[in-house]
């Protein structure tokens, strides 16, 4: 879990440096990241975030892509841990605003 928060971070700086993803839209995918998270769906969720990520190009999301298909599925617990650091990350990313 460890490396792929350590990626996540570094998707987050890629995100934050393009400045394509508005704050409306990330508000909208965390919307809809939580309630998949709520219901336990992981393909959903990995539906949802693989979407957005698919818009940068960057070695570093495509790097963290990869890790999460290593690691997925994941028990409910560990999904969970997962889904929340990406959400937090998401809502730094907007500017925590």
């Amino acid at each position: 879990m460890e490396r792929i928060r350590s990626s996540f971070r570094n998707v987050i700086n890629v995100i934050k440096k393009s400045g394509r993803a508005s704050t409306r839209y990330i508000e909208g995918l965390v919307y809809s990241l939580l309630s998949t998270l709520r219901a336990n769906d992981q393909e959903r969720f990995l539906t949802y975030l693989l979407t957005f990520l698919n818009t940068f190009e960057e070695k570093a999301v495509g790097d963290f892509i990869k890790e999460l298909y290593e690691v997925f599925p994941l028990s409910e617990e560990k999904f969970q841990q997962l889904g929340y650091l990406i959400i937090m990350g998401l809502m730094s990313a907007k500017g925590g605003e």
